[in-house]
């Protein structure tokens, strides 16, 4: 559900969900070491390392906000950064996902056991030996607390205009806020033991679905923080509390410069503290010695993420770093890395880093960018046009940039669910089919032609018989459009550039408009209908893993960032929600990836690789898919 940068993101989920969802960007590695070397909770074993391993973060990553309850009003700090790289390392998510390759639920990393259904109540047992850093348990008051801040957040519990359960950009609300998902489609939460919680779920529901994009959303608060400014408060116990506690926290949480000293964001269940983090960007965290999980013998007690604003920034960094700069975990550009031979995950190392080791990852992601079919600047009509879509997917030259600025770190999507890393997700059809929309740039121009469009020498496109175009499109109107994008990675603009080229071939004017990352992602996340196209990388399946469509392209959620609309995909999509067994889940699934990959509600590009430069000697684990990272796994080789 978040939005990602190079990568994605989410917005609930994107924007980076989104974001983001939602297209995101962050460096990733991790899971855990291996048995040998693992120890459970602090104490001798935990306080054995002192090392400190400086992160660099790719360019539009950035701690921004610590609270980890994101408001509507918040939503440009809904993004694997400032979740994954951040949140998640002070306060553990009640489920944790990623088991090296595989985007799956990873019952060891997390805070409860798998949850067990009877009907329509689930149950969810927390394991007893998680603690906070203050000393209480973590328990079932605490998943609680989390849930009656969500209810007391829904659109129909605030901003008047909201009663009906619509999540407009007025609505203030908890960002995770989907028409059919959290917290409307539970009632009767409870604790109904110190480590075990109830609830029961309304209506007809995929178990899969609401262990991997419901309970996955949720993220235990401590009982300090159950407080005003004026003392000690009662959310854990009464919804109505919990309005005043959460602006309390929300309010705290504004000053960045206090995280490292704040008594509230102190109280941690993770493995790391932050020591200080100031506007820029610059994070230093502590190993929490009072952390209960599992972490590594001699792991590193300090951790350093550094911000970058390009990819060669950093890359210069690591190359040749200037006194009192280093990067232990950095990234190779894939402009910069060279070619993998056939049938390798990766490619050798660039001379430059030697003393470095370099790895692939390929993240649990998928690539797009979305139409604004709500434009009001006239080509929304446009963009509802199924053939002008499938024209435009065509001038994509998907292969091109693969082969191109990837250096051959990329996948292609061709459907709404992406078919790498290889799961159990992807419908086999798709699978078997492939892209079937390869560039095709004459195929292009002989589609627009064909409905009613003219060619001009001398410029794009215009619609001459506008019965043809498509309804609500103009006579005269031109196919020219605005591509907002996000700066700062090298591949991501060699493929626009090549894209604007295709187009123009086929009588489209596609104009390039750079942009910071949050700029792009604010725009077409926001309450404006004025871009057009807006490309920032696209969408990491976190914390919504299984891309069941609700997420990103149902008609009742924050994510769907160009408001696609289709009775028959909504449709598809409940049908999916609403399957009990796991052969009526696939089967329904498959069935809605097939339909709508032929609706191209986004513009499909590639996913790509992040390469991973880790410092000779430092282990960091196998590659995490789902962009968690447990530096408490990391540890330097002696």
């Amino acid at each position: 559900m978040r939005r990602a940068g190079r990568r994605g993101g989410r917005r609930r989920g994107a924007a980076l969900g989104a974001f983001s969802a939602a297209a995101c960007l962050a460096a990733l590695l991790a899971a855990c070491g291996p048995a040998s070397n693992a120890a459970s909770g602090g104490g001798a074993a935990a306080e054995a390392g002192g090392n400190t391993v400086t992160y660099a973060m790719q360019p539009g990553g950035l701690a921004t906000y610590i609270f980890p309850f994101i408001s509507s009003f918040n939503s440009v700090a809904d993004n694997v950064y400032n979740l994954n790289d951040f949140q998640y390392l002070l306060y553990r998510p009640l489920y944790w996902f990623g088991k090296g390759t595989n985007p799956y639920l990873n019952p060891t990393l997390s805070l409860a056991e798998p949850p067990t259904y009877r009907g329509n109540e689930v149950t969810i047992h927390l394991k007893p030996n998680y603690k906070w850093s203050n000393g209480e348990p973590v328990d079932a008051s605490d998943v609680v607390f989390f849930m009656n801040m969500m209810f007391a957040e829904a659109p129909s519990a605030n901003t008047p205009g909201c009663e009906d359960g619509t999540v407009p950009a007025d609505c203030k609300f908890w960002v995770g806020t989907t028409g059919d998902g959290l917290p409307g489609d539970v009632s009767d939460v409870r604790a109904a033991g110190p480590d075990v919680v109830t609830m029961r779920i309304k209506g007809k529901f995929s178990e899969a679905w609401f262990t991997n994009n419901e309970l996955s959303q949720i993220t235990p608060m401590p009982m300090a923080w159950d407080r005003t400014a004026t003392g000690p408060s009662n959310c854990a116990t009464s919804i109505s509390s919990c309005q005043a506690v959460y602006n309390y926290l929300n309010q705290q949480a504004q000053s960045v410069s206090s995280y490292g000293t704040s008594p509230l964001w102190g109280v941690v269940d993770g493995p790391w503290k932050v020591k200080s983090l100031n506007s820029q960007g610059d994070l230093t965290m502590k190993f929490n010695n009072k952390y209960s999980g599992p972490v590594a013998k001699n792991h590193i007690t300090t951790f350093i993420e550094t911000p970058y604003t390009t990819e060669q920034a950093e890359y210069e960094v690591l190359q040749d770093p200037l006194p009192g700069q280093t990067i232990d975990v950095g990234y190779l550009p894939t402009v910069d890395a060279p070619v993998p031979p056939a049938g390798a995950n990766v490619g050798s190392n660039p001379a430059s880093l030697s003393g470095y080791d370099l790895s692939a990852v390929y993240p649990w992601e998928l690539s797009y960018f979305p139409y604004n079919f709500n434009n009001n600047t006239g080509q929304g009509p446009i963009f509802k046009q199924l053939y002008f879509r499938q024209a435009f997917q065509q001038l994509v030259d998907q292969e091109g940039v693969i082969n191109g600025p990837l250096h051959g770190y990329g996948k292609p999507n061709y459907g709404p669910v992406s078919g790498f890393p290889v799961t159990k997700f992807l419908s086999p059809a798709l699978a078997a089919k492939g892209d079937q929309w390869k560039l095709n740039i004459s195929a292009a121009k002989t589609a627009l032609l064909s409905h009613g469009w003219e060619a001009h020498s001398n410029g794009p496109d215009t619609c001459e018989h506008p019965n043809l175009c498509g309804p609500g499109v103009k006579a005269g109107q031109s196919l020219t459009f605005t591509l907002m994008y996000a700066t700062g990675i090298d591949y991501l603009e060699s493929a626009v550039r090549e894209l604007a080229s295709n187009a123009s071939l086929a009588g489209i004017t596609v104009k390039l408009d750079p942009e910071a990352f949050n700029t792009v992602t604010g725009a077409a996340f926001g309450s404006g209908h004025s871009w057009q196209l807006a490309y920032w990388g696209g969408w990491t399946y976190s914390p919504d893993y299984l891309p069941t469509g609700d997420v990103l392209f149902s008609n009742k959620t924050l994510n769907n960032a160009g408001g696609y609309n289709s009775p028959t995909n909504n449709a598809l999509i409940t049908k999916t929600l609403e399957a009990r067994t796991s052969s009526q889940f696939y089967s329904a699934m498959y069935t809605w990836q097939n339909y709508l990959a032929k609706q191209l509600p986004v513009v499909y590009q590639p996913n790509n690789a992040i390469l991973m430069e880790t410092i000779s000697g430092l282990f960091t684990g196998p590659e995490n898919t789902a962009l968690t990272i447990t530096p408490e796994m990391w540890y330097y080789r002696t």
